[in-house]
């Protein structure tokens, strides 16, 4: 019964932060059973007034308040019991408030990643299990990347991740690092992700935090910069519960903040959304 309710995390760690827009990309230890695929839907609100030149934090009445919706389509299938695939599908809008009246919307990245799992076994109480993980996104429209509220960067990236993690009863310890290798003038990023979760009955509690680092590249009012870029680079801190209804579906909300940042947003915001599971269970 445990591993059942623990396999339920699952469902919160990616198809939440599949929903937040600066980690999108992360990823925890558990993987899915053979045959088991889900199916998840998420609605994210962000928001700032304030960002970050460089260093220095400021706001502009040009860009007023910036606020991001995204929609959002998540799908895993069980390969094996140690190799998961999955594919998260955003729609984005994006508007400032201020004089300068800026918006864009679309569909945004298409990301893909496999996860294999290198040592360890599904649900070990040991010493942990290792899961590497490949995979790559690439701009599904044709949107603007070079502006001040966009919805991306415009560029086809490989990304790859080591996950380590572990479980004593209830509770779970996850932690990646990556290296995002990212195409035209953007600069490579290493995202960091931590997080740690505790299941009571149905429903699982997780609070984690989200490093983006990046390998060099420009500031925001640099000559000849553009905002793909741009050295940008986030510290997110939040938290997430999943509830299951069923053992087929269950209901995922999360909040998150932004503690520090360097030419992106002091954003904050929130998801909610449903998760169908099929197959083994």
């Amino acid at each position: 019964m445990r591993v059942m309710m623990l396999r339920g995390v699952v469902c919160i760690a990616l198809a939440v932060v599949a929903a937040l827009p600066a980690s999108a990309n992360n990823i925890n230890g558990f993987l899915r059973d053979k045959g088991e695929f889900d199916v998840a839907l998420t609605y994210t609100s962000e928001s700032y007034d304030q960002f970050w030149v460089g260093d220095t934090k400021v706001s502009d009445p040009g860009l007023g308040e910036v606020s991001t919706d995204s929609a959002t389509m998540w799908l895993a299938y069980g390969i094996t019991k140690n190799i998961t695939v999955w594919a998260n599908i955003p729609y984005v809008d994006a508007e400032g408030d201020g004089t300068a009246n800026l918006s864009e919307s679309g569909m945004q990245d298409f990301a893909a990643m496999g996860e294999f799992r290198l040592a360890g076994q599904p649900g070990s109480q040991g010493w942990g299990t290792l899961i590497g993980g490949v995979g790559f996104s690439t701009p599904m429209s044709d949107y603007e990347a070079n502006a001040p509220v966009d919805i991306g960067d415009g560029t086809t990236d490989f990304l790859t991740r080591l996950v380590y993690q572990i479980q004593r009863g209830s509770f779970y310890f996850s932690g990646q690092v990556g290296y995002d290798i990212r195409g035209d003038d953007a600069p490579d990023g290493y995202p960091l992700y931590a997080e740690l979760g505790y299941t009571v009955g149905p429903v699982t509690f997780n609070g984690f935090y989200a490093m983006l680092d990046a390998d060099g590249g420009t500031d925001i009012g640099d000559p000849g910069f553009t905002f793909p870029s741009n050295n940008e680079e986030s510290d997110r801190t939040g938290l997430k519960v999943y509830g299951r209804i069923t053992p087929s579906f269950g209901l995922v909300g999360a909040w998150f903040t932004t503690l520090d940042g360097r030419n992106t947003g002091d954003a904050s915001g929130g998801s909610l959304g449903v998760v169908f599971n099929f197959g083994k269970r």
